[in-house]
């Protein structure tokens, strides 16, 4: 089973405001590609409100690409999984159709799983969800709100979730625990 595990960095608050994005591709529970990329949010969304969380300022995508040059590559990433994941998807995935409507492009139809809602029913007893909580306990060390290294890390914390629950991908998981919330 193919993962695709995305993240995204945003300038501010707009939908559209896309300034970094990274994937981490898993096969086998084995990471086989990744990708990183600095992306240059289109105007009116281009001011940066958000540089104390991930260190990144005008001056550092300022000749980077819009997001419809990274697009091309990045989409077909996402299309060709069997499952995109993410922590927080609504989050990526609003961010996702924000940029490509800005854009007048398509959003693609993606299946996804989000590590932050799986978590919540995995391990009820964490003090939170959060990414840097989860990767903690499952002893992962990453770089915190690095697009590349935030999507490394959902894929870690997916595939420990996997090990815990005894189950082979991440379609099985998540059935075995809307079965749980039913019950």
């Amino acid at each position: 089973m193919k993962i695709a595990c995305l993240d995204f960095e945003t300038a501010n608050n707009s939908d559209a405001s896309i300034c970094a994005a990274g994937i981490a591709v898993f096969v086998g529970g084995q990471m086989e590609q990744t990708r990183h990329w600095l992306i240059r949010p289109p105007r009116p969304h281009h001011y940066f409100l958000f540089t104390h969380i991930h260190g990144l300022a005008w001056s550092d995508v300022e000749d980077a690409p819009e997001f419809p040059a990274i697009a091309a590559e990045l989409l077909p990433i996402l299309q060709a999984a069997d499952v995109v994941v993410a922590h927080n998807a609504s989050f990526d995935l609003r961010k996702l159709r924000g940029t490509l409507t800005h854009f007048g492009m398509k959003c693609p139809q993606l299946t996804h799983l989000c590590t932050c809602q799986l978590a919540r029913r995995i391990w009820p007893d964490l003090p939170n969800r959060q990414l840097g909580t989860l990767a903690a306990h499952i002893g992962h060390r990453f770089n915190h709100h690095n697009a590349l290294e935030d999507a490394e890390a959902a894929g870690r914390i997916l595939l420990a979730m996997m090990k815990h629950e005894g189950v082979d991908n991440p379609m099985e998981l998540l059935a075995s625990k809307r079965q749980e919330a039913v019950r």
